[in-house]
Parts: C-alpha cells; sequence; structure tokens
C-alpha cells in the first residue's frame, strides 16, 4: 500500500487495512515536502516499518518507525565539505519527521497511537500540511557524529518513541540514525512539540 494525496479510504478503514512496510509515494512526500526548495529536498523515499497500540504494546515497544534515503549531491549552504553534517542533520531530520507526521495523521495511525489527539489537538491532515512549519516546533536536538557518512547516498531510521502531555500540548520523544553503505554513522534524539494555536 503506497499513501497517496487524493485517493484514500476513510481514515479508520485506511488505518485497519495498512500493511507493512508502508511505501510513502512521490506524490505524497511532493506535497509534504513543498516548503522546501527543490535544490534542499534531500529525502528521495520513505516507509513506515512499523507501529504499535500502546494499549496493547509492550513498554518498551516504539510507537512508530519510518524508513527514509537521502541524498545531498550540493550543500544547500555551504561548499562541499564532502560529508554529513549538523545542519544537514536538522533539514534530514525535519524532512523525515514531516514525512512521518503528515502520514499517519493522513492514514489514521498517529489517531490510533493517541485517541485523544483529535480532541486535544484537533489538527485534521489539511491543517498540519496548512500550518505544519508553524505547528511542529523542535525544543531540543542533539546529534552524535560517529564516523562521517557519503552525503550522495545515506540512510535514516526515525522513531517516535513516547507522546507525553504537559497541559494540552504534546511533546513527542523521537530518535534518529543516520548510516551510509560503508561505516558512516551518526545517531541523535529530538524532542517535538506541537504548537495548538497554530494547528487550527
Amino acid at each position: 500500500m503506497e499513501i497517496e494525496m487524493e485517493r484514500e479510504a476513510p481514515i479508520t478503514e485506511a488505518c485497519n487495512m495498512i500493511k507493512l512496510p508502508l511505501n510513502i509515494s512521490q506524490e505524497f512526500m511532493a506535497g509534504i515536502l513543498k516548503p522546501y526548495k527543490p535544490h534542499t529536498t534531500y529525502l528521495k523515499s520513505a516507509r513506515i516499518l512499523q507501529y504499535q497500540d500502546p494499549a496493547a504494546a509492550q513498554a518498551s515497544k516504539d510507537l512508530v518507525t519510518i524508513e527514509g534515503t537521502f541524498s545531498i549531491p550540493d550543500s544547500c549552504y555551504i561548499d562541499n565539505t564532502g560529508h554529513f553534517n549538523a545542519v544537514e542533520f536538522n533539514i534530514c531530520y525535519n524532512q523525515l519527521a514531516y514525512v512521518l507526521f503528515g502520514s499517519c495523521i493522513k492514514t489514521g495511525i498517529l489517531q490510533k497511537l493517541v485517541p485523544y489527539w483529535d480532541e486535544k489537538v484537533n489538527m485534521s491532515f489539511e491543517s498540519f500540511v496548512r500550518n505544519q512549519l508553524s505547528s511542529m516546533l523542535i525544543v531540543k536536538i542533539e546529534g552524535n557524529f560517529i564516523k562521517p557518512i557519503d552525503s550522495d547516498h545515506f540512510f535514516a531510521t526515525l522513531t517516535i518513541s513516547r507522546i507525553i502531555w504537559a497541559g494540552e500540548t504534546p511533546f513527542v520523544h523521537t530518535k534518529i540514525s543516520f548510516s551510509d553503505d560503508s561505516d558512516g554513522r551518526s545517531f541523535g534524539t529530538v524532542l517535538l512539540a506541537f504548537n495548538k494555536e497554530t494547528a487550527q
């Protein structure tokens, strides 16, 4: 099953129909990544690998995981360094996270993970796309660079480990790892918050 921008079953039905891995279509990704300039759109493909129902999953299980492939033929801000760097870590994280949350909202996965999401946040897929840059905020980001990654072709795995609430604000704990075809490796954690005021 691929997520598409237009033709889709109702949310509850679509969520029940999902077979993993769930490939994200190029059309869907293009819609989510539209705010990026063409030469800064580094995410080339993505697929959701797993998701869990928190009510049934063991505490050690991650909520949802997405995998992406990237290519940075030319840096958008600096001469070629020959390797993946901290700024690109942030950009690539953002792109994969936007696709992950857009996909999860569109299919109903997020509503399944957080049954009261609609009641508290009231963020439809349309409002997510319309307000994604202002409603999805990085609170804290930490990256670790173990061995240089070839920026021409590399991979990432992004996981939502838990979602906690502070009043009406959901804070999303995520972790990400990057690697290439050799031994290149980087990983980190990112704490996200959704600004309810801009989610309408």
